[in-house]
């Protein structure tokens, strides 16, 4: 390697030597460092706070994913993060023509050049030098607390302005958690101007088991798999065939077994649609898949609508979480545990629900529906969100997204600093 050093925009000219440090032990510096660091400045001069650095990768693609960011000039940013001791090894590893780097909002290096990254979609994200992650300490706090300030401005200009008591802060995420229900709401709405109501819902239901990297292979099945012609095939079959038989033609349609399945149904997916490389076991397809047949299976007799609007008429979160769990065969885990189905609820059945019952004018049954929403307990922790109501809190101020309600009103902060819109 040709000897370099970096001048003030952290550009390597050619002295000294990258520090000797792998770049395992690179990644591991900015997981504990980069939070606390100081801001960063892009190849273009523009400061970039780290405010979540992202979660480490276990899957074919960037070293960190899903990392939050505050850019000058741009706003909160989320998406993926690569590392490298050397700028020019993402063009030498492929990064520029592999898909799976397309979502890379930050190239950080030991050693930069002025020549962006590009990735294979055309993008070209910024690239921050890292020397001084190595040597300088973190932030002594006076930081924090004007990027408070920036995201607070920011989110003022959505009609959310900064709290200045702990229950203050409790009632703001109330109603941010309230506009993202209502979103999916007129979102599910929109849909069912469009398309069959059922469908819409099964389509919302495989979309949530999607997880992440498999969302659109899901959606690729429940189109494969209408929910019309395979509910019907089902009612013909004994109630005790009904779940293994909804596994076996949905894991054809995903096109992991082969065989027949039910006129009407397919065509089967390309198996390569779907990914695979280490996906953790609880979160497989194929596991998720199992998950889906136990779901259409138990409505089949009454319909994907009615039966989980039975399950919500009692107004009890746990009526209706237990209802949508799926619990596993044989000691196998649950296909869909409390966790997911509480996810599941939350995210789909409640929103659509209070969306069906509007369109109809049953105004009651829609309030009813937002009422159970606002009872649910907290999901499962998001690191994002973690991160965020870090940001956005005082310190000392505690754990407030204490429920399902809160934490999606952090959520919908995140949308609304990131500019994307909201999704189910």
């Amino acid at each position: 390697m040709k000897p370099s050093h970096h001048n003030r925009s952290g550009h390597s000219t050619g002295s000294d030597p990258i520090a000797p440090i792998s770049e395992k032990q690179l990644a591991r510096l900015w997981e504990r460092r980069a939070a606390r660091h100081r801001a960063f400045h892009t190849e273009a001069g523009a400061r970039v706070r780290i405010l979540y650095p992202g979660r480490p990768g276990v899957t074919a693609g960037p070293d960190f994913r899903n990392a939050l960011l505050l850019v000058e000039g741009q706003g909160l940013i989320q998406g993926d993060v690569e590392i490298h001791l050397r700028q020019g090894d993402w063009r030498s590893h492929g990064h520029h023509l592999d898909p799976n780097y397309n979502g890379v909002v930050l190239h950080v290096a030991l050693e930069t050049d002025p020549e962006p990254s590009q990735t294979i979609g055309g993008g070209a994200p910024p690239v921050v030098n890292l020397q001084s992650l190595l040597t300088d300490a973190p932030d002594s706090g006076d930081t924090d607390e004007a990027v408070r300030d920036q995201l607070w401005r920011s989110l003022a200009q959505h009609g959310y302005r900064r709290p200045e008591q702990p229950e203050q802060m409790a009632a703001l995420l109330n109603r941010a958690g309230d506009q993202r229900f209502m979103s999916h709401s007129a979102r599910f709405r929109m849909l069912m101007s469009v398309q069959e109501p059922e469908q819409t819902l099964w389509e919302a239901v495989c979309d949530a088991l999607g997880y992440r990297h498999n969302r659109h292979p899901f959606l690729a099945l429940a189109t494969a798999a209408p929910y019309r012609v395979l509910s019907r095939a089902l009612q013909r079959l004994p109630d005790t065939e009904r779940e293994p038989a909804a596994a076996q033609w949905l894991l054809r349609l995903a096109g992991f077994e082969s065989g027949p399945v039910p006129s009407g149904l397919g065509p089967p997916l390309d198996p390569n649609a779907w990914r695979l490389f280490r996906v953790r076991p609880p979160n497989h397809p194929r596991r998720r898949i199992l998950g889906a047949a136990g779901l259409v299976a138990r409505f089949a007799h009454a319909g994907l609508i009615a039966g989980i609007q039975s399950a919500a008429a009692p107004g009890d979160p746990k009526i209706l979480t237990k209802n949508l769990t799926v619990a596993g065969h044989d000691d196998q885990p649950a296909p869909i545990g409390p966790a997911r189905a509480r996810d599941i609820a939350v995210n789909v059945a409640l929103p659509f629900l209070h969306g069906c019952s509007a369109l109809s004018g049953d105004h009651a049954t829609a309030r009813a529906m937002l009422e159970i929403y606002r009872r649910y307990g907290p999901l499962s922790d998001n690191e994002i969100t973690r991160e965020l109501a870090a940001s956005l809190q005082k310190p000392g101020w505690g754990r407030i997204a204490n429920n399902a309600r809160r934490q999606q009103g952090l959520i919908h902060l995140q949308r609304l600093l990131s500019g994307a819109t909201p999704k189910t």
